[in-house]
């Protein structure tokens, strides 16, 4: 990629390591779930696979087989090799070790920009990640776009070598690579100004360099595909039906799912990186009017992948906050070379571009301390049911706060109340009994279909919850109740979103500055027996 050819002093590699190890441990032990998907389609089977039983979306069963065991498959061998935890060291073992791999390849990506482009660039690069809140939540999160977002910054540090530099093609490719196949297939956008640069730059070294991106991608699907083999009981590749989903529309489309207006992701990288994100917006114009250079067309390459992202994922219907995440670090570069490259206007305060990151972190800060503070009660919600407690807990309209089965007692399952939600419910894997795991994973099931459609025998009708669910886990506003046979264990304080002003809600503020609405996540147990209604609803 091109230098901006300043050579200030970049911090060591185990330094900036050290410095993003504190933030992501921090976010990793404190940060709420931020997806209901991360939930079902990951925890949940992870959940499975160590101990046999667990709530399963329809993008696990064999017939559709949409999500990747191989995925799963790291993380159980990892809590394997730790050994005797319990399930909430468990969940914590695995956020931690996502957050401090992520750091790892986050200072891997600040060197290379310090030693390929420009040294303030690094530490503006570094400063951005470090108070980003997007990045708090992200860097620990059991998501395929989390670690995509890992190998992406590794495949982008190599490819800020110099084409024709040593080492450049193997590792971009590799990384790349794996991103797209391993993680998640969608991450290859940010290969795509690697490869037209190569195309560009070294044509004749173009069949080489096809040659190692084929056999990277065919090692690399060649062992997911094993795993997911084996797994769904026949021949397949998630990351190829996934594609197959949601671009081509073989057997449903993601709009099923909502849909979300072009400017979605804009406002999302707002709320995520504040002026980061204006910072990242700019940087492509301000190379193209202030490096017409050799270099400043090199540099180009520098900052479109966070612009191939933003306009691929724009465009398409079905958006979600974690999508975007592929490209936090880049959009932390973009604005550090928006930064570097303005710098020269405002020479007369050269610390200005510190300045600005400086007020940016405070308020990811704040954004930060809004999410803990807001959003947290769920973990806490579910840490408050007796340790010994026996039997089922039910959860009804808000069965999408649920923290993963990891919180629940042993001895305890989770099932659905239907109510308002008419979409397609998590139901339940398979028990393994005696039978082997693969039995579980591989059986044919009729009770889950691929387009959003209600499915009754993943919930309990109403009109028999009381007499089924042995606890039940609801928020309330305004003093609500659930009245007898109920008695509330405990309550947690969340946030009322919908009728606390904007301000209020994104970041922290104690509530005598700006007042908030505020509801509890509530633990009840029953408390007597219930006679089942003679005349039920029809949910």
């Amino acid at each position: 990629m091109s230098p901006i050819r300043n050579r200030e002093y970049v911090p060591p590699l185990v330094v900036t390591f050290g410095v993003l190890s504190v933030v992501r441990v921090v976010g990793a032990l404190t940060s709420p779930i931020m997806d209901c998907d991360e939930v079902f389609n990951y925890w949940e089977p992870l959940h499975f696979v160590l101990h046999g039983w667990g709530k399963q979306t329809w993008e696990y069963a064999p017939q559709f087989a949409l999500r990747s065991y191989a995925y799963v498959e790291q993380h159980r061998a990892l809590l394997t090799l730790l050994g005797s935890l319990t399930r909430a060291q468990q969940f914590y073992a695995v956020r931690v070790t996502l957050a401090l791999a992520c750091a790892f390849c986050e200072a891997v990506f600040v060197g290379a920009v310090g030693r390929h482009v420009d040294g303030r660039t690094a530490k503006y690069t570094l400063l951005g990640l470090v108070g980003m809140a997007g990045m708090f939540h992200a860097a620990g999160a059991l998501l395929p776009s989390s670690l995509a977002m890992c190998l992406g910054m590794l495949g982008s540090a190599a490819a800020m070598r110099a084409p024709g530099a040593g080492g450049r093609v193997k590792w971009a490719v590799c990384a790349f690579a794996a991103a797209a196949v391993w993680a998640w297939p969608y991450a290859a956008v940010v290969a795509v100004p690697f490869v037209v640069e190569e195309v560009c730059v070294r044509p004749r070294h173009l069949f080489a360099s096809a040659a190692m991106g084929v056999g990277a991608v065919a090692a690399v699907a060649g062992v997911a595909a094993g795993v997911d083999s084996w797994y769904y009981s026949r021949w397949t590749l998630a990351a190829w039906n996934q594609i197959a989903y949601n671009v081509l529309g073989h057997g449903g489309s993601s709009a099923l799912y909502g849909t979300e207006p072009w400017h979605f992701y804009v406002k999302n990288g707002l709320l995520n990186a504040n002026v980061v994100m204006t910072l990242a917006l700019i940087a492509l114009p301000l190379c193209m009017a202030l490096r017409r250079d050799v270099h400043g067309r090199r540099l180009l390459f520098c900052v479109l992948p966070f612009y191939a992202a933003l306009g691929v994922f724009s465009m398409q219907p079905h958006k979600e906050e974690r999508f975007l995440s592929i490209v936090y670090p880049h959009m932390c570069l973009n604005a550090a070379v928006s930064l570097t490259l303005l710098r020269p206007i405002h020479k007369q305060c050269p610390r200005l571009g510190y300045v600005v990151l400086g007020a940016a972190a405070l308020v990811g800060a704040l954004r930060m301390a809004a999410l803990v503070q807001y959003y947290g009660a769920p973990i806490r919600a579910f840490q408050q049911l007796p340790s010994n407690a026996s039997g089922t807990v039910c959860m009804s309209d808000d069965w999408y706060r649920f923290p993963s089965s990891f919180w629940l007692p042993p001895k305890c399952r989770l099932q659905f109340v239907a109510g308002a939600f008419d979409g397609h419910l998590p139901g339940d894997f398979a028990p393994v009994g005696g039978s082997s795991l693969r039995a579980s994973t591989g059986m044919a099931r009729e009770d889950f279909n691929s387009m959003n459609r209600w499915e009754p025998s993943h919930a309990i009708p109403r009109h028999v919850a009381d007499a089924v669910c042995d606890y039940f886990v609801d928020v309330e506003y305004e003093g609500a109740s659930r009245g007898t046979p109920w008695e509330k264990v405990a309550c947690e304080p969340i946030l009322d979103a919908e009728r606390t002003p904007l301000l209020a809600r994104v970041v922290y503020t104690p509530d005598r500055l700006l007042p908030k609405k505020w509801g509890q996540m509530c633990v009840y147990q029953k408390t007597g027996d219930v006679i089942t209604p003679s005349n039920p609803d029809p949910k």
